[in-house]
């Protein structure tokens, strides 16, 4: 079993200012009030931020991202909320520490401009609640059998441990490749309850087939409505993230993970929407932005055993590569394998949210750059992640 702890992400961030408004995050006026150290809001001010240090070679990414504007005694302050950063040298999730902090690892620049931000790190405790919405893709091909009640029993125990931990985490469902529609079954973001409910309704790789939860109809209609195709039979997790996100209800401000499972390539029928390379960073750097989410992949046969093509048979955990997320192989009995092994519950359990303020002057309708660096006090870890915001 291998794990790979992998991001990149460039993106763009269109913002609307307002109280408790959500901005998406996308990739790639002189009356600006100064707030100094131990203002209400608890933001550092801008005049004691220093500039991001430069990163030349990364050993790590950040994870993508979710963006918020709210009004803060009457402040418009800005939160980014991203899942935790992982110190392989350490094997450890990173505590970070914002402007005047002793031993500032994060730093924030808007244009350059440097920002005084207040960092809070969800693993302390200090009373606020990280949201994540959490779905999960799973392959429903024959070939997956072998796997299909494990995954199940995997989901239903993870699920529940999630639910368990504090956060604040609601689940959902999108199965896929079974059918001549390539999304053949979807639970909306719902309780752990209701999650278990669906896998329980049958055995097998039927456990995620079929449609279920209040608008289980409208699900179905949507599935089958021609929009979601790729040609007959065909196996393509890209699919499925895509219906996921059009269609399912992501709350406000909540980190977007996604667990992908499956054995075979992704057969995207030569449309390059369904193609992994639409989430590249590098090459795309607009399809996918970090407030989109962050896919982990699980994959459960030889990773070596396929001719790879592009828009044919694609290697699916590059999902995962594109987008921060983590990658499992496994084999088609997921042997020794759990959901645990992920650490998406540690990138859950120490996530932060970044704080800043001083916004007003960049509301112009112009797209500027916002760029977090991360480099730990012993500089093993250093990362950065540059995206564009819109202020409407």
């Amino acid at each position: 079993m291998k794990k790979n702890f992998l991001s990149k992400g460039i993106g763009a961030l269109a913002l609307s200012l307002s109280a408790f408004t959500y901005a998406s995050c996308l990739s790639d006026g002189d009356d600006t009030i100064i707030l100094e150290s131990g203002n209400s809001l608890g933001i550092p001010s801008d005049a004691n931020a220093g500039e991001n240090p430069v990163v030349e070679e990364p050993t790590t990414t950040l994870p993508n991202a979710q963006c918020t504007v709210t009004s803060e005694d009457g402040y418009a302050v800005m939160h980014v909320d991203m899942t935790g950063v992982w110190d392989a040298d350490n094997g450890d999730w990173l505590t970070l520490y914002g402007t005047g902090m002793k031993g500032q690892n994060i730093w924030l620049s808007v244009d350059g401009e440097p920002k005084g931000i207040d960092v809070y790190n969800n693993s302390q405790d200090q009373g606020r609640t990280i949201m994540a919405d959490l779905v999960f893709l799973v392959d429903n091909s024959g070939s997956m059998s072998e796997e299909a009640d494990a995954i199940a029993a995997g989901m239903k125990d993870w699920s529940a441990k999630l639910a368990a931990s504090g956060l604040d985490v609601r689940f959902g469902s999108v199965g896929y490749g079974a059918s001549y529609h390539a999304v053949d079954g979807a639970l909306n973001l719902t309780t752990t309850e209701a999650l278990q409910t669906y896998l329980n309704r049958s055995s097998g790789i039927s456990r995620t087939y079929g449609y279920g939860g209040e608008d289980a109809q409208r699900l179905q209609s949507v599935a089958e409505g021609g929009k979601y195709e790729n040609g007959t039979y065909n196996e393509c997790g890209m699919v499925a993230l895509h219906y996921a996100h059009d269609n399912f209800k992501f709350r406000n401000g909540a980190n977007r993970i996604y667990v992908n499972f499956t054995d075979e390539p992704n057969q995207p029928y030569n449309i390059k929407k369904w193609s992994v390379e639409y989430l590249n960073p590098n090459v795309n750097p607009n399809n996918w932005n970090p407030a989109n989410g962050t896919i982990h992949t699980v994959y459960s046969e030889n990773p070596t055993a396929y001719t790879w093509k592009y828009l044919q048979s694609e290697k699916p955990w590059l999902m995962s590569e594109y987008t921060g997320g983590s990658i499992i192989y496994t084999d088609r009995y997921f042997t020794g394998v759990t959901l645990d092994d992920l650490p998406v519950t540690g990138a859950m359990q120490n996530s932060y949210i970044i704080r800043f303020t001083n916004i007003e002057k960049y509301m112009d309708g112009q797209p500027h750059m916002v760029k977090i660096t991360v480099v730990s006090a012993d500089g093993k870890v250093r990362a950065e992640k540059v995206f564009s915001v819109i202020f409407a």
